[in-house]
């Protein structure tokens, strides 16, 4: 999904000069397909502000005759602000669009005006169900809030940093849902049903935009069918049959080289001659009726956004193997299938934090077996989230592999530029894994392997691999983590959790002394923390940590064996506050891109 650059820190001065008057309303600046013959109030965007940002407002309108009108219009039923991918890029369009004092300039420069985009668990219960709550009878009446089983956070982290390449998906169909009424407008903050103008974009707005951007992820095969396309003929003939009925019951998708854009088609012309033109409601685009044209006599299309103001246009076509397919709307906002909540096995779902756009083409993966060699592909399926390369991120595949099957993910690198972290996710029924790189080695490779109730790391150059394994219990919930610090190069370590016995065994192949920092968190009803640092392991010697009669008042019983049986005792320390701020780098908390 391509977002819009629309201004840089350095040009955001210059470009608050121009705000003050309010947008045009003539007929000829603000046609009817895009706000109804209604004039655009609830703008302070100065005119000549926003054409350097989008060109003219009119420009690339639809042709022909109406033929079929859901009555939808950018204004006022589209978003105020354009699609965003991280958050500064989203309070920066907030500080030129205004609607919220709380955006200045000073506090953008000095950090004091912070967003969050974290899923919280109301969003996620209306995406994935109660079974996302740890307790569903311990849901707040009022809040609609409950505690969230650790395999949901890490679903959340992970919907959260995939759409770091734009949330077009959650754009367009949450647009949608609220014109047909199928979301109430309290759920993204609009003042009515279906009333976006004067959304002041504040959490409701991120919440159900972002959560509605993860549905591509999480329902399956959705990705292979859009990729795979419909006929263009087919998309005008639907569009004409259900599109005057006043809803807008699709989100309409294209899929080609450049990756995808997901967008909300609500009219249709007749141009004659068998061309169309679809009336679109792109969400790079704010106020603007974009055109998608289809040649039914040919059956083909061609569609084209841009990145930012001053990049090449990304051209999808039949011409250049592009695909194009309509999501019903409904789909999207119906409770999908929790790959996370406990229940039976339905496979791992695998996923990668996005990774800076200059180095996307040097970060590549792929799966394997026991014995590092290929896994076989019809074990696992690629699913391309809807985003192309912008200027800034780039999405990487999420992965689905079959229930039942082991396996491990190598990762290779080339030359990268600057620091890259990365964060890697295998996540399952009650169970999962988690791997933070902060820095990734150039032209390097490593694997992080899935194997029943372990994690293992391997790496062909130094690394400080901090490792997390997650299980969702009946009552209580579980983490423990291992963080090997100055990992020498062709040393693999292991990370053994043997829930029954609850307790974590850490080694590694290494012929020197390591330094391990270990943790276990979620213990019993206040969810204690404890966490061994700086822990010295000598060549061939294990950690083991027995976490059975923990309590938040009783450490776990913590040793480093030796080869001969030996156990000398290690210091495990309550987490604090105070410990958190002393050592914040050292315990495991979560950070990295997401």
């Amino acid at each position: 999904m391509p977002i819009r650059s629309r201004v840089i820190p350095a040009a955001i001065a210059a470009m608050l000069a121009l705000v003050g008057a309010a947008m045009p309303a003539s007929a000829d600046d603000a046609p009817s397909l895009i706000n109804g013959g209604n004039a655009p109030g609830g703008w302070v965007v100065n005119a000549d502000t926003y054409t350097n940002l989008f060109g003219s407002m009119g420009a690339g309108q639809p042709q022909g005759t109406v033929i079929a009108d859901s009555g939808f219009r950018p204004y006022p039923h589209g978003f105020p602000l354009p699609n965003w991918g991280d958050l500064t890029s989203l309070a920066q369009n907030k500080l030129i669009y205004g609607g919220d004092p709380r955006v200045t300039l000073p506090a953008l420069e000095q950090g004091e005006y912070v967003l969050s985009d974290s899923l919280n668990s109301l969003a996620l219960r209306r995406t994935l169900g109660d079974g996302v709550c740890r307790d569903p009878k311990g849901i707040d009446p009022v809040t609609g809030e409950c505690d969230l089983i650790l395999g949901a956070e890490l679903l959340a982290q992970m919907i959260e940093t995939a759409s770091l390449g734009g949330h077009c998906f959650g754009f367009a169909a949450a647009a949608a849902a609220l014109y047909n009424g199928q979301i109430p407008a309290n759920q993204v903050g609009a003042s009515g049903l279906g009333l976006n103008a004067m959304n002041p974009m504040g959490q409701p707005a991120i919440q159900t935009i972002t959560r509605l951007f993860g549905t591509q992820l999480l329902i399956p095969n959705l990705r292979s069918i859009l990729s795979a396309g419909v006929s263009p003929t087919e998309v005008v003939q639907t569009l004409v049959r259900e599109l005057p009925a006043s809803q807008v019951p699709y989100v309409l998708t294209v899929i080609g080289k450049p990756g995808g854009h997901a967008i909300t088609p609500y009219a249709v012309l007749d141009r004659g001659n068998g061309l169309y033109d679809v009336a679109i409601y792109d969400n790079n685009y704010p106020l603007q009726a974009k055109t998608l044209t289809i040649d039914t006599v040919a059956d083909t299309f061609i569609y084209t956004s841009a990145t930012n103001p001053n990049a090449a246009d990304y051209t999808w076509s039949t011409a250049n193997d592009s695909a194009i397919a309509l999501v019903p709307v409904a789909d999207l906002i119906a409770v999908q299938e929790c790959p996370v909540c406990r229940g039976p096995d339905q496979g791992t779902l695998v996923s990668f934090s996005a990774v800076e756009t200059e180095n996307a083409n040097e970060i590549g993966f792929s799966l394997v077996d026991a014995d590092q060699q290929p896994l076989d592909r019809s074990l696992w399926r690629s699913i391309d989230p809807l985003n192309p390369n912008n200027t800034k991120y780039t999405s990487l595949p999420l992965v689905a592999v079959d229930p039942g099957v082991e396996f491990g993910v190598l990762v290779r690198t080339g030359d990268l530029s600057g620091t890259q972290p990365l964060e890697v996710y295998a996540m399952s029924n009650g169970s999962s894994e988690y791997l933070l790189m902060e820095a990734l080695p150039s032209n390097n490779a490593f694997i992080f392997g899935v194997v029943g109730d372990s994690a293992l790391f391997l790496s062909n150059k130094a690394t400080s691999p901090r490792i997390q394994q997650l299980n969702d219990g009946k009552t209580e919930s579980i983490d423990v983590n291992g963080h090997p610090l100055a990992l020498p190069r062709n040393v693999t370590v292991f990370q053994d959790w043997d829930r029954a016995k609850e307790r974590v065994r850490y080694s590694s192949t290494a012929k020197r002394t390591l330094t391990w920092n270990v943790q276990v968190s979620g213990i019993g009803p206040v969810e204690a923390s404890w966490v061994g640092l700086g822990v010295k392991v000598p060549a061939g010697s294990t950690i083991v940590v027995d976490y059975a009669n923990a309590t938040k008042d009783r450490a776990p019983r913590a040793w480093v064996v030796s080869k001969d049986g030996d156990r000398t005792s290690i210091d495990m320390q309550a987490v604090t506050q105070s410990l958190i701020d002393k050592t914040r780098d050292q315990i495991y908390v979560t950070q990295g891109p997401s």
